[in-house]
């Protein structure tokens, strides 16, 4: 690089001797050397030459610059014969007293020695480690650095000087500064390249998420539904609070821990946890570990992105928990169709450590889902799908129910109880559309048990919503879901003087919810704790997002059922909200 500099320099050293006086410019000639005073200069011309300075080979800054330089002719001399110039690199003669005098004023390179230069370009720069240096890359480290600080300080003494003119491009000589900024920025992009950690070898740095759910609810009886469940309280706390860690590394894997810290019984539960890899043959993604099956659009999506503080009552009745499990992903037809296949045990662990039965249980769980219509990067999409579960339970018995309101901490309502069951099957059929800021979902489920007595549970849902604001929920191709919202303006108070002012006022979303659950079959059915019914939870909701990560959600559920031999009516009036943070 020292060499290829020494050309423009020389001329800027001409420039300063002329500035200085100590030669006039009809002392100065070309030579092949550097610049030398000689009598009879007359005029000068303007030659195209290519490959001025030719770099070394080696060189990873190798590009031979085309331009024009002015070079000197002699009065005797006649205009129409050309001066060839020689493509050899110049060097300035150690005894000649003006190049002495600049090469004072001169940065000093100082080239590493070979058997210490990294055999790295600028994307692969592998670590070097020296055989005296006290851990891996300190040497790589320490070369970068300085490499980067003498081309700065190149760039500063080159500014120093008067610039060079280039007639051809009728101002400074950009090319010298082009190219410094071009040697900085690869060194910049060398250092970066060289300290980034390497996937393929090791873990990358993990990434802590977490989230905490606070709700309020306050209940309105009817006098029916106090006859039958007694006074329902009002409530409020904490809902969820979670601490996870992520990562991926070697390439190919990727991990989660998820546990719950909310109170519940002064125990930490269990969330996700399980490790992935990805590129199987034959399998794509892998993952093994404690997590959901996939049973349905709704309650694939996950708590975080859930329109209202629940998941959906019947989503949430059909639904099969988190289990230990094995499971394999796949992306066809241009990555617009996934397959999902998983084997689980029956029994849930979320929190003990181990299940203690000779009969485990078994879960086959499979969804297809399908996005036959995806633009403008999932603002406009038309979802399909369907899932099915083969369930061998635990100790060959089993429930389904839900609670009033589909609320969690609210009494059951409806339920089939504990039952004698072998073996069963469950699954259900996805349909969802989204035009921008609108979008419609609707899921229907059907559980068919087989035993003494046949019995069949059914539900359903539709689901309306509109963001006021014109935002939407971009659709997630590898997950065959709905990712969280697209926040325009955030919500942002701030000071202005002695006044506080809002600049943006967050996202609007509004919802209208219908749920059905059926377990009529169970109305005279003989167990633990049946009760069975037809329950419609219709809900409005409002979603106030702060941002993306905020939200505040606002909803009315009108509940009602028929329930029992006696089918008994009752109904109750909620009113809830839920402030939510995720990180």
């Amino acid at each position: 690089m020292t060499k290829r500099m020494i050309p423009i320099l020389s001329g800027a050293l001409a420039v300063l001797l002329l500035g200085s006086g100590t030669v006039s410019a009809s002392e100065l000639v070309p030579n092949h050397s550097g610049l030398t005073p000689r009598k009879n200069v007359a005029r000068s011309d303007v030659l195209r030459a290519q490959n001025f300075a030719t770099p070394s080979s080696s060189s990873p800054f190798a590009k031979p610059p085309v331009g024009e330089i002015t070079v000197f002719h002699d009065a005797e001399q006649p205009i129409d014969q050309p001066v060839l110039i020689e493509p050899t690199q110049p060097t300035l003669p150690a005894n000649e007293g003006q190049n002495q005098a600049f090469e004072a004023n001169a940065p000093e390179l100082v080239a590493p020695q070979p058997e210490e230069v990294p055999a790295a370009g600028m994307n692969n720069a592998a670590p070097v480690v020296k055989s005296d240096a006290p851990g891996p890359d300190t040497y790589v480290y320490g070369e970068l650095d300085r490499l980067a600080a003498e081309v700065a300080s190149l760039k500063n003494a080159a500014k120093k000087a008067e610039p060079v003119v280039d007639n051809n491009a009728g101002g400074p000589d950009t090319y010298v500064y082009g190219e410094l900024d071009r040697l900085a920025a690869e060194m910049a992009s060398l250092i970066s390249g060289a300290k980034k950690t390497d996937s393929k070898k090791s873990w990358e740095t993990p990434k802590v998420t977490g989230r905490i759910f606070l709700d309020s609810f306050g209940v309105d009886q009817a006098q029916s539904s106090f006859d039958q469940y007694g006074n329902i309280k009002n409530a409020g706390g904490v809902r969820e609070m979670q601490i996870a860690v992520s990562g991926k590394g070697f390439d190919s894997f990727d991990y989660k821990l998820e546990f719950s810290l909310a109170p519940n019984g002064g125990r930490v539960n269990l969330v996700d946890n399980w490790i992935g890899v990805k590129n199987v043959p034959l399998f794509g993604y892998v993952r093994a570990g404690h997590y959901k099956p996939e049973t349905g659009l709704a309650y694939s999506t996950g708590a975080l992105y859930t329109p209202l503080t629940e998941f959906v009552g019947s989503s949430a009745a059909f639904g099969l928990g988190r289990r230990v499990g094995v499971s394999s992903e796949n992306l066809f037809g241009r990555d617009r169709i996934r397959l999902f296949m998983g084997a689980f045990q029956a029994g849930a662990t979320n929190t003990d450590r181990y299940i203690q039965a000779d009969d485990q249980g078994q879960v086959f769980n499979v969804r297809l889902s399908a996005a036959p219509m995806y633009a403008q990067d999932g603002r406009c999409v038309f979802h399909i799908g369907g899932h099915y579960s083969y369930v061998s339970p635990k100790a060959d018995s089993t429930s389904m129910g839900t609670t009033i309101g589909s609320i969690g901490w609210m009494p059951g309502s409806i339920t089939t109880g504990t039952f004698a069951n072998d073996h069963h099957g469950r699954g259900g059929l996805e349909l969802a559309y989204q035009a921008g800021p609108f979008s419609v979902q609707s899921e229907v489920y059907v559980a068919q048990f087989d035993g003494e007595e046949d019995r069949t549970a059914n539900g359903a849902y539709v689901e309306l919503k509109y963001f006021l604001t014109g935002e939407h929920r971009p659709y997630n191709l590898s997950k065959g879901v709905f990712d969280a919202a697209k926040v325009t303006r955030n919500f942002h108070p701030f000071k202005c003087g002695n006044y506080n002012l809002i600049d943006g006022f967050g996202a609007w979303q509004a919802v209208v919810q219908w749920s059905y659950l059926d377990l009529s079959d169970w109305r005279n059915a003989v167990g633990e704790g049946a009760n069975g019914g037809v329950q419609n939870d219709l809900t409005l909701g409002m979603n106030w997002f702060w941002t993306p990560n905020i939200r505040w959600i606002f909803e009315y559920v009108h509940s009602q059922r028929n329930a029992g031999i006696a089918r008994t009516h009752s109904s109750e009036d909620i009113f809830g909200t839920s402030l939510r943070l995720h990180f």
